[in-house]
């Protein structure tokens, strides 16, 4: 009883925090303006004195503050970075493994290694795909396989927060997307960059996370030749309809309109920046004490699912990389996801944009059919993000379903996809089988 009335009350603790990061907006962007007011002060001086615990940090989980390549690099992998220009302007910046730990490049062979591409989840970074272990962590994995791996960053975030012509600090309009944007220009540009690089005509694997993969599914809806550019797509709980969404976030949804007036109100554009203070200190809570620990890893369940097994570890790098930003715009597609019910719909703009952008009051559907390119889907019991019914949803839906793997374990949340030990047992290498061979014949030698 006792371990029941604490659990509930790290719940109800969790719940609030989730509430305060997640829900409000960020304070450093309100409080901007007014470069002597007390609060802004008050943040100041209350982050100079917890920085010291913020730095011992360092010594216990240095991944917490390394960048991507960073990671890669100190896990022993090579790594290159890359710059895409989407046809809006945006500047993403992707993430490349070329080959595994213990290989190395083909230089003068006949064989080329084949990419793959991960693109990760909404307010996220591709830090997801490298959280945990080496031999857990799909981007290491496939690397290891002989792929050669790109990392994807959706616009907003962390990596790919620039412009040809905007500034995303000073004009609002860079924060004027939403998931319509990010699978219209995002994924074909970066897809396009990558064979471009490589030389090859096709993807061997397309991997998305949650929102990875309904944004490739609008991508492939709205240019249909990038149906053509994939050998296989694999979407790991895939959040498309979430009508059955079973976390925190079902209760905010129907509030979706106040919420995105206030942002218009307050002429606020970003949320859930990783530096920003709300999630500064978050982390800082969590990582002073055990309580604190206890707090962070249920602010994530609150929001993941909650997870039988985990790394205590992993938390921590996680809490550094994640929420890593994006637009308010993003929040509140998906917030009218839910609400809309058994359905996917481009963004709602209120009746008078929407017959201006689409010739309707209200948005068109993505025909679904319309994704020809081979997907499995990956799924669990317990993700409250993609749970069953949305996945059964799905499923007679996409064009060319080849079939889907329903996780060999009833505690799997959606976190797990990112942390779970046992990932690489119920899900990487189940898949890997699923994918084409790594290497091809490099054309100028096919031709001899």
């Amino acid at each position: 009883m006792k371990g029941s009335k604490t659990s509930t009350f790290f719940q109800s603790v969790a719940s609030f925090m989730v509430v305060y990061c997640f829900l409000t907006l960020d304070t450093r962007t309100i409080l901007s303006p007014f470069i002597n007011n007390p609060l802004t002060q008050i943040k100041e001086l209350f982050q100079h004195i917890l920085q010291p615990s913020l730095e011992r940090s360092v010594i216990k989980e240095p991944e917490c503050f390394m960048t991507t390549p960073e990671i890669i690099a100190f896990r022993g992998y090579p790594v290159e970075i890359h710059h895409v220009v989407t046809d809006d302007g945006y500047i993403l910046e992707l993430h490349r493994i070329p080959f595994g730990r213990r290989e190395t490049r083909f230089e003068n062979s006949t064989l080329q290694r084949k990419p793959v591409f991960l693109q990760h989840g909404m307010m996220a970074t591709d830090h997801f795909w490298l959280l945990s272990s080496s031999n857990n962590s799909l981007a290491y994995i496939l690397a290891d396989h002989g792929y050669d791996v790109w990392l994807g960053n959706g616009r907003g975030n962390i990596y790919s927060r620039k412009h040809v012509s905007l500034d995303p600090d000073t004009d609002r309009e860079y924060w004027n997307y939403s998931w319509d944007e990010m699978g219209n220009y995002d994924i074909p540009a970066s897809i396009d960059y990558v064979l471009n690089a490589t030389g090859e005509e096709k993807l061997a694997a397309y991997f998305g996370y949650s929102l990875g993969v309904s944004s490739f599914f609008m991508g492939a809806i709205q240019h249909p030749e990038l149906n053509e550019k994939v050998e296989v797509m694999i979407g790991l709980g895939p959040t498309v309809s979430v009508a059955h969404l079973n976390n925190f976030f079902r209760f905010v949804a129907p509030f979706v309109k106040p919420y995105q007036f206030l942002q218009q109100l307050l002429g606020i554009g970003e949320v859930h920046r990783n530096d920003g203070f709300a999630h500064q200190l978050t982390r800082l809570v969590g990582e002073t004490s055990h309580f604190g620990v206890e707090i962070g890893r249920h602010i994530l369940f609150q929001i993941f699912g909650y997870s039988e097994l985990y790394k205590e570890a992993d938390v921590f790098r996680l809490a550094g990389h994640y929420p890593a930003g994006g637009s308010a715009n993003t929040m509140a597609h998906f917030f009218q996801n839910y609400n809309s019910g058994e359905s996917f719909l481009y963004f709602d703009y209120g009746p008078a944009d929407n017959l201006i952008r689409y010739g309707t009051t209200y948005p068109p559907e993505y025909n679904l059919t319309q994704v020809t390119v081979p997907v499995y889907l990956v799924h669990a019991d317990n993700d409250p993000f993609a749970p069953n019914e949305d996945v059964a949803w799905l499923k007679p839906r996409l064009g060319n379903l080849k079939g889907s793997i329903r996780v060999d374990s009833p505690s799997f949340s959606h976190g797990d996809f990112i942390w779970s030990p046992r990932l690489a047992e119920l899900v990487h290498h189940p898949v890997i089988d699923l994918l084409p061979s790594p290497f091809v014949y490099k054309k100028s030698a096919q031709m001899k």
